[in-house]
């Protein structure tokens, strides 16, 4: 499994431009006596503490706009208009994210050629995790520098060039199929090995492999509505190499104490009613590892009925989700209309307080499968790329849509994915330590014969009528914890909706306006005293030669390049 490892942010400090990418840091890191397998641990380190990526992009921004959370007052009239505070992902590969990965591969090509042949896997370790981020970047920046950038410590331009989104794809595609090549014709006997460096899959270079395969695959899946021709072709070679093909093989990195910065604490945000009322219904059993039961126990309704707070209801027998969900799992609406006292309970009477406790119908998020340090918790952190879910439930899409043929059954394909989510989600909470509600003290896992009853639920059971529709909804529950993939999910495929069996809200503003989910960040406006103003500004204007891309640069509706109408 991953490796757990603890390094202090202070370890390594490296001051760069974030906001006009431009390389203004002309002095090289002194890193003459640090190894490129020194390097690494340091490197993955800075891609995975982001704590105000957490705080804006996912709570505030993203996941409230894909109704995966509600904030537990409901969401603001305005909430998807909304995109300031966004885009700290571009700060961390322009820090030190991306110039830790440039210097472990410079270093390495400065090498004589018989010691570069010793470091080819941390080189192609360096490279996947580079073009991963950049992936991340450009997804919703569209055009930024790459191939130039990072360059200027080591004598290269002060001005890296952009590259469109088109172009992107190209590279990111060339250089992971030239990392499996390299990887594949190196000789292993000699490699340098990281070990716990590592801290993904402590050296094991052939998941390293798999990884650069099918990493190729998701990120060619963005390519569908613009060039499904591109992705058939990069399908037709990945699908003839090796590839992720367990949970243990997943792009996972298992890390402890990386969240204990307070911005990574969810503490505000609860279920949301599109979520809970599907899994609820189909008796999914990750709804407890998403969310907390809610207030209402047995115990909380007799006390609040003895104080008069609560008229006589009719109390469950048991406590077991099978047959109490919809007592002690509840969502809230999306729609700010319904924060209203006049049009939902959920917000309003559905609250009492007694004793000074709040009770609450609504359920929490699991505090912990996002911050796993909050209330004094000591379990590990897990930071999803590529799992063996999201790829098996990728491959059941794109196969359902006639473009891929991977030799197994779509239904298989399918049911692979779901279980494979069901466990792995099961692997976060046991690592996360979750809590339990007052009364429980065992986390209960999930069972196989509650896979099995999940799989044959009415909504779930597979329908290769409904197969496309049916596949997304599981892709969109398990990204649960990749809230960009979730946003991007949706964007790429226009589900789940609102007439989907995960039917998403019509979220209306209290003045009866419709809110449309946001398609990008706000991008910056260049600045004239920019180092590399003539390349950014270049840059804009061709994007926004693309009709889709907005009114500007501030128009979060506007789109991405991948994300044609």
């Amino acid at each position: 499994m991953k490796k757990i490892f603890l390094i202090a942010a202070s370890l390594y400090i490296f001051n760069s431009c974030t906001d006009d990418f431009a390389e203004t840091n002309t002095n090289p890191l002194d890193i003459v006596n640090t190894t490129p397998e020194a390097l690494l641990p340091m490197a993955i380190k800075k891609g995975y503490d982001a704590s105000f990526e957490y705080y804006y992009d996912y709570y505030r921004r993203i996941m409230p706009w894909t109704q995966t959370l509600v904030p537990s007052t409901g969401n603001i009239d305005d909430f998807m208009n909304d995109g300031s505070n966004m885009n700290q992902r571009k700060d961390v590969f322009y820090g030190d994210h991306g110039a830790l990965l440039t210097d472990i591969i410079y270093k390495i090509d400065q090498m004589p050629a018989d010691q570069q042949a010793r470091y080819v896997n941390i080189k192609s370790i360096a490279t996947i995790l580079k073009v991963y981020y950049a992936w991340y970047v450009t997804d919703v920046n569209g055009s930024i520098a790459y191939t130039e950038a990072f360059q200027a410590r080591y004598g290269g331009t002060l001005t890296p060039k952009f590259e469109t989104q088109e172009q992107l794809y190209d590279i990111f595609d060339n250089q992971l199929n030239n990392v499996y090549t390299a990887i594949e014709g190196a000789n292993q006997s000699i490699q340098v090995k990281p070990g716990s460096g590592d801290l993904f899959f402590n050296g094991d270079i052939s998941k390293w492999k798999k990884i650069s395969n099918s990493l190729r695959l998701k990120i060619a899946s963005r390519l569908m509505k613009r060039n499904p021709a591109k992705l058939i072709s990069i399908a037709t070679q990945v699908l003839s190499r090796d590839q992720i093909s367990g949970n243990n093989e997943s792009f996972s990195l298992r890390a402890r104490r990386f969240t204990e910065h307070g911005n990574f604490n969810p503490i505000g945000f609860s279920a949301s009613k599109p979520m809970v009322d599907f899994m609820g219904s189909n008796n999914d059993p990750r709804l407890r590892i998403f969310f907390q039961k809610n207030s209402y126990s047995k115990t909380a309704i007799h006390r609040l009925q003895a104080a008069g707070q609560l008229n006589t209801v009719a109390i469950p027998s048991s406590d077991t989700m099978t047959t109490n969900t919809k007592w002690r799992y509840v969502g809230g609406p999306a729609s700010p209309y319904m924060v209203s006292v006049n049009h939902s309970r959920y917000y309003t009477s559905a609250k009492r307080t007694l004793n000074g406790v709040i009770y609450d119908t609504i359920s929490k998020l699991q505090y912990r499968i996002w911050q796993p340090e909050y209330n004094s918790g000591t379990g590990n952190a897990i930071f999803n790329m590529l799992t063996f879910a999201d790829y098996t439930l990728l491959k059941a899409e794109l196969q359902a849509r006639g473009l891929i043929n991977t030799g197994q059954s779509t239904q298989l394909l399918y049911n692979t994915g779901i279980e494979a989510s069901i466990q792995a989600y099961d692997y976060m909470a046991k690592e996360a330590v979750i809590e339990m509600p007052a009364g429980e003290t065992t986390y209960s896992f999930p069972t196989s014969s509650e896979i099995s009853a999940y799989q044959n639920a009415s909504d779930v059971l597979f329908n290769p009528s409904k197969a496309i529709e049916q596949i997304i909804i599981q892709e969109y529950l398990n990204y649960f914890k990749q809230p960009n993939e979730v946003w991007a999910l949706i964007k790429r495929t226009d589900m789940p909706n609102t007439s989907t069996a995960l039917k998403l809200e019509a979220a209306m503003t209290n003045a009866g306006l419709p809110l449309t989910m946001p398609r990008r960040i706000v991008l910056p406006t260049p600045s004239a005293n920019n180092l590399n103003y003539t390349n950014q500004i270049n840059a804009l204007k061709q994007m926004k030669d693309d009709p889709d891309f907005g009114t500007s640069e501030s128009d979060i509706q506007g789109r991405i390049w991948w994300d044609k109408k």
